[in-house]
């Protein structure tokens, strides 16, 4: 409340001590006041004068919440490695990495450091010019439209969001994808993976990583993209028939709103994991990349933003110890032979069996094909044997080592089998 409103409760409390009609009801009509506060005020002019009540008793005093200039230089040296970074994420360094940290007990002291709050951080950002990238763009009038929000699933792995976010996140212009992961009962990050392009292995990583830590989820929630949807009418892609193996029904977003949770965590990888990558020490290295962010990352990220979902029931199923990944991760083709060979990617091949014997097949004979995902290995399967694959030609457009026939054939073999 103002001086004046101040002034004019203190008058009528001691006109009520001797006008019994004068409550504290009407007092706090005229005053704005709560009973509380006008009960406190008499109380003080038990023990004090109005003149003495009326002057604040910090008055004069700088605020207990005013940073030494030592402080305020300590931060400033702290921000400089961050240029981009929210107030959120500065607090959290600060935190962690400064005052709950013993090493650096003899800073704190020297510094004069505090545990500061978030509004006290949003504060110095303001009075120091600094910008937080987290501010949200204002809307045009008339230009918002709202979504129906979806409500999350009671139980973890009943539904699990996936997505992928390119971004440059070593900040040295490689753009990679982060192909992610995320419980919708618990906005729980479950998995990720980076790779060069949004694509089929990165999402295969992603999936067994999913499926090591916590089994087979019920269902996927993903956008409409080329991994998750044929664009040829009625076809299927490879990653759905993956999925199909595995039993795990994959649902379709109507829009971006929809998958909301995974849409927000991209947005809070790309404004928090760049800093995060600096102040960690992880080299620009994506394959250690990779590792530090499914071992440690996830979990520290999850302490910060999971919660409890509503039915403490995981949907989760749990995969035995021996389960054959490559029997789900590869993927399927058809190739027919001619002359005991098959065309794959620009290149000529055989079929061998576990003795290192050419397998023989009469021309038009039609062979599934099979890439493992992990290991590029290529294998056929034929009557449920499994047969090696070996290059006997380079690309056909090569004159020099094109083999059209059986005896191209028997003689690159020959030969092969002289050099080993």
């Amino acid at each position: 409340m103002d001086k004046d409103t101040k002034e004019l409760a203190l008058h009528l409390l001691i006109q009520k001590q001797s006008d019994l009609h004068l409550t504290y009801e009407l007092i706090e009509r005229e005053t704005g006041y709560s009973k509380r506060q006008l009960i406190r005020l008499s109380s003080d002019l038990q023990e004090k004068d109005m003149e003495s009540i009326m002057t604040h008793g910090n008055a004069g005093r700088k605020p207990v919440t005013t940073a030494s200039d030592q402080e305020v230089s300590y931060l400033r040296e702290m921000k400089k490695p961050y240029p981009l970074i929210t107030v959120a994420q500065f607090r959290d360094i600060f935190i962690e990495d400064v005052i709950e940290n013993p090493k650096k007990k003899s800073e704190v002291k020297k510094y004069r450091l505090k545990p500061r709050s978030i509004s006290w951080f949003r504060e110095l950002f303001i009075k120091e010019g600094w910008t937080s990238p987290a501010q949200k763009a204002i809307r045009e009038e008339g230009s918002h439209v709202t979504h129906p929000i979806r409500k999350p699933r009671p139980c973890r792995g009943e539904l699990v969001q996936i997505d992928g976010t390119p971004f440059d996140w070593f900040g040295d212009g490689r753009v990679y994808t982060l192909h992610l992961a995320v419980d919708d009962a618990t906005t729980e990050v479950l998995a990720g993976w980076f790779m060069p392009t949004e694509c089929t292995r990165g999402y295969c990583r992603m999936m067994r990583l999913i499926l090591e830590k916590y089994g087979v989820p019920e269902a996927l929630y993903s956008d409409r993209d080329s991994v998750f949807r044929s664009v040829k009418g009625g076809g299927i892609t490879q990653y759905a028939m993956m999925m199909e193996d595995l039993h795990i029904q994959t649902i379709f977003a109507l829009s971006a709103q929809s998958k909301g949770r995974i849409e927000r965590y991209n947005g809070t990888a790309q404004l928090r994991l760049p800093n995060d990558i600096k102040r960690f020490g992880i080299n620009h290295d994506y394959n250690e990349l990779n590792k530090w962010f499914n071992d440690f990352y996830i979990k520290y990220m999850n302490r910060k933003f999971a919660f409890t979902p509503l039915d403490p029931h995981d949907a989760f199923i749990c995969l035995p110890k021996d389960f054959d990944y490559s029997e789900v991760f590869r993927i399927r083709e058809t190739r027919r032979m001619s002359h005991n060979m098959f065309s794959y990617k620009t290149a000529m091949y055989s079929l061998f069996n576990s003795d290192g014997e050419l397998m023989t097949f009469q021309d038009k004979t039609t062979v599934n094909i099979y890439t493992d995902v992990f290991t590029e290995e290529l294998y056929a399967i034929r009557y449920g044997k499994r047969y090696s694959c070996m290059q006997v030609g380079e690309n056909a457009r090569d004159k020099s080592q094109k083999i059209e026939n059986q005896k191209d054939l028997q003689e690159f073999l020959n030969d092969y089998r002289r050099k080993k």
